[in-house]
């Protein structure tokens, strides 16, 4: 991801329909290129959820806007049952400054150095699309997402 703070901006300004059309396009590449990737794809599935609840929540606050936006890929990964009271579970077992997140970002990492750059920039631009439900990827929530660009 050569231009983050440019691509931050164009997804920023992506219309509802647009919106929709590139984050169904990512997450139909990501899931099956995760599974192809590891025998552990539930773990990897997992962990790369939890990682998008993390980078939504950087900015301190988890709205039903951005929870109805992941909804579709949580439940891939974690099932029907994965409701906004579920979301907000997953959201403070994460908090910055417990050992669980780093450890997570520091496998994704790991993970993310095994594959293509574009499926890297696709992982990276949906966390991105996630953030930006509300029109802006905020400050903090850039600063969490840019761990993953190392």
């Amino acid at each position: 991801m050569s231009d983050f703070n440019k691509v931050c901006k164009a997804v920023e300004q992506l219309d509802v329909a647009e919106y929709t059309v590139v984050l169904a396009a990512k997450t139909a590449k990501i899931v099956p290129a995760l599974h192809e990737l590891t025998q552990d794809y539930e773990e990897v599935a997992h962990m790369l959820a939890a990682f998008m609840v993390a980078s939504v929540y950087a900015d301190g606050k988890l709205d039903e806007t951005e929870y109805l936006l992941m909804k579709p890929m949580m439940e891939i990964f974690f099932g029907t049952d994965f409701d906004y009271a579920s979301a907000k579970a997953v959201v403070k077992a994460f908090r910055p400054e417990g050992n669980e997140l780093k450890e997570i970002i520091d496998y994704l990492i790991d993970i993310l150095g095994e594959i293509s750059p574009e499926l890297k920039d696709d992982i990276i631009t949906v966390c991105l699309l996630i953030c930006a439900v509300d029109g802006k990827i905020s400050r903090k929530e850039k600063q969490f997402i840019k761990q993953l660009i190392r």
